[in-house]
């Protein structure tokens, strides 16, 4: 049996529709980040007919294949200026930190007779996409004076590179900024983009300030959980994902490696296996399915100890489930698990 990823659709909605009743209360815009789906179109389509009526991805590839779904589609990884035709051509908005790139998708736009819509990004120490602060009223300007672009708003990225969570400092300086770009041009932006599912917490408490009105939420949706707090929101299901592997070997072993290892500690003299043995279960998926890493058991007595390249080793000793070869592990997953898991073509995908 191949490994398979268990995708229930009832879940994924439940998800959907529990952060969409949050942000209606609190009087703030969606867009659902679908790139963790790597262009899955009959989830994505799912998840459209359902109320997501703004997505977002980091590849213009899949942008392109959903033009058909009746949604505004979000570029959220900076554009390429090698892509900025197609950007302007497929995208309806692009998240932006760079002149360069604005002046580029300006050409685009111009060229094609299109109206692009720009989110200035601001650096708010995630150290991703984002200008410094002096930068913004400058490249806002910049936005609303090229012909072809529409400036939509502002916004910020974190959570993803340094796991730096929404609190009331940095969205307190958001809004701020948000306030001195209007002051200063003399307009009033449409969104003010606060971040991503790490922000659902502030959502769920109603401390988001008022000033922000946008959030951009992936992980929260597909899996229920709170990035950075690793803990699901009420009503949140983390069931939607469930990753099934075949047993291949179920052996009691020593615990430790022995014989010469090529390591950086080689010269200590090579172990001999010692009297101790542990239940071992050798289940196949690996590094190119999954990092294991990114991998929770479903049951709680089995440990993950390792992986190479097609399979993982997990210590079931203290496991109540007596295991043999052909029967399965199951697993949940991180969100980077989710992402490697949804592009392997090892790993078949069931809707439920």
């Amino acid at each position: 049996m191949n490994p398979n990823l268990v995708i229930n659709q009832n879940a994924l909605l439940q998800n959907l529709n529990t952060i969409y009743a949050l942000a209606r209360h609190e009087g703030v815009k969606l867009s659902v980040v679908t790139k963790g789906l790597v262009g899955h179109e009959a989830l994505v389509r799912l998840l459209v007919e359902n109320g997501a009526a703004s997505i977002c991805e980091a590849h213009i590839k899949n942008i392109k294949k959903f033009q058909a779904m009746p949604a505004e589609k979000w570029l959220i990884r900076s554009p390429l200026l090698s892509e900025a035709d197609e950007t302007v051509k497929y995208a309806d908005v692009s998240l932006v930190s760079e002149l360069s790139v604005l002046e580029t998708l300006s050409g685009a736009a111009a060229a094609q007779n299109r109206m692009h819509k720009i989110i200035i990004m601001l650096e708010l120490g995630e150290l991703r996409e984002g200008c410094m602060h002096d930068e913004l009223i400058p490249l806002c300007k910049t936005a609303l004076d090229l012909p072809g672009l529409e400036l939509y708003g502002i916004g910020t990225h974190l959570s993803s590179s340094h796991d730096v969570v929404p609190d009331e400092n940095n969205m307190s300086v958001l809004a701020l900024a948000a306030g001195d770009v209007e002051q200063a041009l003399g307009i009033t932006l449409p969104l003010i983009s606060c971040g991503s599912s790490s922000a659902v917490k502030m959502l769920a408490e109603g401390s988001l300030p008022k000033k922000l009105n946008h959030l951009r939420i992936g992980e929260a949706i597909l899996l229920g959980n709170i990035v950075c707090y690793d803990v699901p929101y009420e009503g949140a299901r983390t069931d939607v994902f469930t990753l099934h592997a075949e047993i291949m070997e179920v052996k009691e072993k020593p615990p430790e490696p022995w014989g010469t290892r090529a390591c950086p500690d080689m010269q200590q003299p090579a172990k001999t296996p010692g009297p101790t043995l542990r239940k071992r279960a050798l289940v196949a998926v690996g590094k190119q399915d999954v990092p294991s890493k990114y991998l929770i058991p479903l049951d709680p007595d089995a440990r993950i100890i390792g992986d190479t390249s097609d399979c993982l080793i997990a210590d079931i000793t203290g496991c109540k489930k007596i295991y043999k070869p052909g029967d399965t592990l199951s697993f949940r997953l991180k969100y980077n698990g989710l992402v490697s898991a949804m592009s392997s073509s090892y790993i078949e995908k069931i809707l439920i």
